[in-house]
């Protein structure tokens, strides 16, 4: 039997109107390649590629299902394409949570959860939400809805009554074991969604020299540990806690001279001298412990960061867009929407050679980190430094390279802003997300 072609009975006799065969004949892009099974078909439900049956998986843009047309025994027919062994996505949310938009359906979902769910649809699936709680776990997932796979849209934390953030992982990791979890893997979520990963890939072509790890109690303790995430006389560094997004928990810090330390919040944009004294040193490094609650890194920090930095939206190992996003101010750290930073969309194929290492370097972390696969949707951010060798991720400014800065995969948004492109760039990006989730 040709792979994939069994179809319902009626589906299989279904004859295409004249206007949908013109349309299919037109317009199409080849989706696989052809089949021939040389033998007669046992039944036209089966639909068996035989000798004199042509057979090619084809899609329109005004028919995005993929479908396929056959000549059975001089007879054209068409059905849509069986998506491997699941027949519905279920996208994952919290009825509680606070990330709901107004403009879904009865403002109760996320903005880009309808998207995703329209683009299960379009690739011949039946997809809808799901509201789950801690009743919820991966077997009565999987006993009240079979051949089914999951999708999760959660941001994950507490919901008090509802679901814990352990509920959720256990959940995800149930469904993961029984092969039927699209995504997020928490283990991604909670190793590379880490600023641990900067230490972690410090050796890789997308790290730095010099990134340290700093141990909650040793920054409690305040037992000289200032003077290894700044020493004196040493050039600025960046301490980062683990967590957090928009600059929170960023802070550079600079000598001023032998006796000042110069501290800049990436959040609050404000600046301080900070005396290096026993006693005020403690009650910075206390307001950093109360804010981060567990170990912290520090870097170098990369002046280059005044030029701008690079997001790479990613599915999967696949770059969907890059977005160069540029301080406003020279003097700034930071390059985010809060800091006023500008963003501008860059054309893929104007910087084919720095997507295609990205790519690259994408898989060779799956190596490196050991981890099953890496995230159905997610970014990558990257400070440009001078200076490029062949072990190193090329930036397109020639002469730089890439060094990570971040990486973004607990429940990113599919786009930033509210506006009628942003929605139709989103709608873009989830049906990229379906064709790489379901391949």
């Amino acid at each position: 039997m040709a792979a994939g072609l069994l179809a319902t009975s009626h589906v299989a006799r279904q004859r295409p109107h004249r206007s949908f065969w013109k349309v299919a004949s037109r317009d199409v892009s080849e989706r696989t390649i052809f089949e021939y099974k040389e033998r007669r078909p046992d039944s036209e439900e089966a639909l068996f590629a035989a000798a004199n049956t042509r057979v090619s998986w084809r899609s329109s843009r005004r028919s995005p299902f993929p479908f396929l047309i056959v000549r059975f025994y001089g007879e054209w027919r068409w059905l849509k394409r069986e998506m491997g062994k699941f027949s519905k996505v279920l996208v994952l949310e919290v009825e509680c949570a606070k990330d709901k938009n107004p403009n879904t359906p009865g403002g109760k979902y996320r903005r880009d959860t309808p998207w995703l769910v329209e683009a299960f649809k379009k690739k011949g699936v039946e997809s809808e939400i799901l509201f789950i709680t801690n009743a919820d776990n991966a077997d009565n997932l999987s006993s009240r809805f079979p051949n089914t796979a999951f999708l999760g849209r959660v941001n994950p934390m507490d919901y008090p009554g509802v679901l814990t953030l352990n509920e959720y992982v256990d959940i995800l990791n149930g469904l993961d074991k029984k092969g039927l979890l699209l995504g997020p893997i928490p283990e991604h979520m909670d190793r590379l969604g880490s600023k641990m990963i900067l230490y972690e890939l410090r050796d890789s072509t997308m790290g730095v020299e010099g990134v340290k790890l700093h141990l909650y109690q040793n920054m409690k303790k305040n037992s000289g540990e200032i003077d290894e995430i700044i020493p004196k006389g040493g050039p600025p560094r960046v301490l980062k806690m683990m967590r957090g997004s928009t600059g929170l928990g960023v802070w550079k810090l600079e000598n001023k001279s032998d006796d000042v330390i110069l501290l800049t919040d990436a959040y609050t944009q404000k600046t301080e001298d900070v005396p290096r004294k026993e006693a005020s040193i403690a009650v910075v490094l206390n307001k950093f412990c109360q804010l981060c609650q567990e170990d912290a890194i520090s870097m170098p920090f990369l002046p280059l960061i005044k030029e701008g930095e690079f997001r790479f939206l990613m599915s999967k190992g696949k770059i969907l867009e890059i977005v160069h996003k540029r301080p406003v101010d020279a003097n700034a750290f930071t390059a985010t929407l809060r800091s006023g930073a500008v963003y501008t969309i860059l054309d893929l194929e104007e910087h084919k050679k720095m997507v295609d290492s990205v790519e690259k370097w994408a898989q060779d972390i799956k190596q490196i980190m050991k981890l099953s696969d890496i995230p159905y949707w997610w970014s990558v951010d990257c400070i440009e430094a001078e200076g490029c060798n062949d072990k190193q991720i090329p930036s397109s400014n020639p002469g730089r390279h890439l060094v990570l800065s971040e990486i973004n995969c607990s429940c990113l948004g599919l786009v930033a802003d509210t506006s009628e492109e942003a929605k139709q760039k989103g709608m873009r990006f989830a049906d990229m997300i379906a064709d790489i989730c379901l391949d």
